[in-house]
C-alpha cells in the first residue's frame, strides 16, 4: 500500500487516531511526490468541507495554501468547525484576516481549550486587536488560561527574549515575571493587580517606551538566600524571614510580598501581620476579599479584616 493509499484510508476511517491527535499522518504526508500530495490536498479539502476538523488542521500544518479560498470561507460561517479553520489560517501565516473572529473565541468560547487555543493564535497574529484580547484574557475564570494569556501577550509584546537570561531562561527578576505569579492566583484581587499591570506595560510600550525604559528587562537576582529563607519558613513552618524581605529591593521586593500574599490562598495565618511589617499597601484589597468571604475560618478573618484596614490607610495616606 502506497504512502497516498494509507492516507485516504486514514481519513475514511480514522479510527486508529488517538483522541490526542489533532490531524491525520502529518510525517507521512510530507513524504508524498508532489502529485500524490495534489491529490491527498484535494481530498483534505473535500472533507475540510464537510467539517472534518482533522483535515482543517491537516491543511494548516501542510502549508497547504490551496486550500485557502474553502478556510477563509468556513472561518467566517458559524459552522461548527469555523474556530479551528481560523487555526488553520494562522498556521498558513493568514491568521490577520480573521483576527476579529479569533479575539472573540479567545474570550468567550465557552470550552477553555478553545480559549487557550485561539489565545496562542492571537500571539503569532500580532497587532492592536490582538494585544486588546489577550489584556482581556489576562481576567479569564480559569487561572491556566490567565498563565497563558500572560505567555502570549508577553510574546506578542516582543518582551519575550528581553525577560531571559544570557541563558535563554526566565528567573523571575522582573516585575513583569511577577504579575505571571499574581495571575496564578485564585483571590480576584490579586489577579486584578496583575492584570492591570500587565495593561499598564502594553500602553505603555505602545506609546514608545522600551523594555529598558520600563525597568522590566531581564537582570540578575542579587538575594538568593533571602529567597531560599522565605521558602523554607512558607512551607516547613516557622518565622517569615520579615527583615531580610525588607532589605529587598525593586522587583525582588515586589516578588516576595507576593509570595506571601499568594499564601493567603491557603489561609496561611502568618500573611496578614507580615504584610502589615512590609507595609505592603497594593495587598489591602486581596486581604479585604478574603475577610469578606463565607469560606475564611471566623477567626482569620477578623486578621484580614484588621491587617485590611491599616494597610488601606497606608495607601490612602
Amino acid at each position: 500500500m502506497t504512502a497516498l493509499e494509507r492516507l485516504l484510508r486514514q481519513m475514511s476511517d480514522p479510527s486508529e487516531l488517538s483522541w490526542r491527535e489533532e490531524t491525520y499522518d502529518l510525517a507521512l504526508a510530507r513524504t508524498l511526490e508532489p502529485s500524490e500530495r495534489a491529490s491527498y490536498v484535494a481530498a483534505l479539502i473535500e472533507r475540510a468541507k464537510r467539517g472534518d476538523t482533522h483535515a482543517v488542521l491537516t491543511l494548516g500544518h501542510l502549508g497547504a495554501t490551496e486550500a485557502l479560498p474553502t478556510l477563509r470561507a468556513d472561518a467566517k460561517r458559524a459552522a461548527p468547525w469555523a474556530a479551528t479553520a481560523r487555526r488553520a489560517l494562522v498556521l498558513l501565516g493568514e491568521g490577520a484576516d480573521v483576527v476579529e473572529e479569533v479575539a472573540r473565541d479567545a474570550v468567550s468560547s465557552p470550552a477553555k481549550m478553545a480559549r487557550v487555543a485561539a489565545i496562542m493564535d492571537l500571539s503569532k497574529i500580532g497587532g492592536p486587536a490582538a494585544s486588546r484580547a489577550l489584556q482581556q484574557a489576562l481576567v479569564d475564570e480559569d487561572s491556566d488560561v490567565r498563565v497563558i494569556a500572560w505567555d502570549a501577550l508577553v510574546e506578542a509584546l516582543g518582551l519575550t527574549k528581553q525577560l531571559q537570561s544570557p541563558e535563554g531562561r526566565r528567573e523571575l527578576t522582573t516585575e513583569v515575571e511577577v504579575l505571571r505569579v499574581l495571575l496564578a492566583s485564585d483571590v480576584t484581587a490579586l489577579v486584578k493587580v496583575g492584570a492591570a499591570g500587565m495593561r499598564d506595560v502594553a500602553r505603555r510600550l505602545s506609546a514608545g517606551e522600551t523594555a529598558q525604559q520600563l525597568g522590566i528587562a531581564w537582570r540578575p537576582r542579587s538575594s538568593e538566600r533571602t529567597f531560599d529563607a522565605l521558602r523554607a519558613a512558607m512551607y516547613r513552618g516557622g518565622a517569615l524571614p520579615i527583615d531580610e524581605v525588607k532589605a529587598l529591593k525593586g522587583a525582588e521586593r515586589y516578588l516576595a510580598e507576593a509570595m506571601i500574599a499568594r499564601r493567603l490562598e491557603d489561609g496561611d495565618e502568618r500573611v496578614p501581620d507580615a504584610l502589615v511589617a512590609l507595609d505592603a499597601a497594593w495587598t489591602a484589597p486581596a486581604l479585604q476579599e478574603l475577610a469578606e468571604s463565607d469560606a475564611t475560618d471566623a477567626a482569620m478573618r477578623a486578621k484580614l479584616a484588621r491587617a485590611a484596614r491599616v494597610l488601606a490607610t497606608t495607601r490612602s495616606g
